[in-house]
């Protein structure tokens, strides 16, 4: 379950948490941005902010760590979730040494089929002669994309069939919230590259490491207070890489059909 899989990292961080203490929680139309103080200085963590009203609070970080392995049946639960997912996300932070890079802009240009779990819209600019299984819970049906990018949609009770004989698997992190992830992981075939994306999967790697995942490419927010900023006004993953948040990944010795060399050297 994810919850599990979720409770081995908040294992990994949680004894720490009494050494800090929440002094914001941020949340937006799209995400939410909790931070974090202590003595040794401040901390801050994203998560994907579902629909549903935004639960009280009284800024207790062990109440909002337990909120990341929080029942997700009702919108109050998935809300709650991502909370706690972001609270998990700023005590990870230094736990992870992120490599600058995003691996969606990596994709090997031998790769022909790619599945993801999750539209990644604007990630269709960065692909060229490739053909894109897109998972989604509502599939969408037609998606517009580049001339050169052949995007199919499939429902999840689809994803052996959409991530059979593909190269490259991205699961969105937002599955985090909605549930699922561990049947994700599991599905790619044994020779695909599997990348956990998004900020909402900005936690210790391990655990994803062992249940599958090759490549973790997450978010870390550099400037809080910009962060902050466009989280309240609304903005999204994306329009918060240009607001104090930037891009980046770990991963195993295996990452056939991305070339992180690139993001190494660039």
């Amino acid at each position: 379950m994810t919850s599990a899989l979720v409770g081995r990292a908040v294992d990994t961080v949680g004894d720490e948490a009494d050494d800090w203490a929440v002094d914001r929680v941020t949340v937006g139309d799209a995400v939410v941005l909790v931070e974090l103080t202590g003595p040794a200085g401040s901390l801050a963590g994203l998560a994907h902010r579902p629909p549903g009203p935004p639960p009280r609070t009284d800024r207790d970080i062990a109440a909002l760590l337990d909120w990341a392995t929080a029942p997700t049946e009702t919108d109050d639960g998935r809300v709650r979730r991502a909370l706690g997912l972001a609270t998990l996300n700023a005590l990870s932070v230094p736990h992870v040494d992120w490599q600058r890079g995003d691996p969606m802009a990596l994709l090997d240009p031998a790769v022909d089929v790619i599945a993801t779990v999750g539209l990644f819209r604007p990630a269709f600019r960065k692909f060229d002669d490739v053909t894109v299984r897109v998972i989604e819970r509502e599939p969408t049906g037609d998606v517009t994309a580049p001339s050169s990018v052949r995007v199919e949609t499939y429902a999840p009770d689809e994803t052996a069939r959409a991530m059979a004989d593909a190269a490259v698997v991205f699961v969105t992190g937002s599955a985090f919230v909605y549930g699922g992830t561990d049947e994700y992981l599991a599905a790619p075939p044994e020779a695909a590259t599997v990348v956990v994306i998004g900020a909402t999967a900005s936690f210790v790697p391990d655990p994803l490491f062992e249940a599958g995942a090759d490549v973790v490419a997450g978010a870390v927010v550099d400037d809080a207070a910009l962060a902050r900023a466009a989280v309240a006004a609304g903005a999204c993953g994306t329009d918060l890489h240009e607001a104090g948040v930037r891009k980046g990944f770990v991963a195993t010795d295996h990452a056939a059909g991305l070339s992180l060399e690139a993001a190494e050297h660039g």
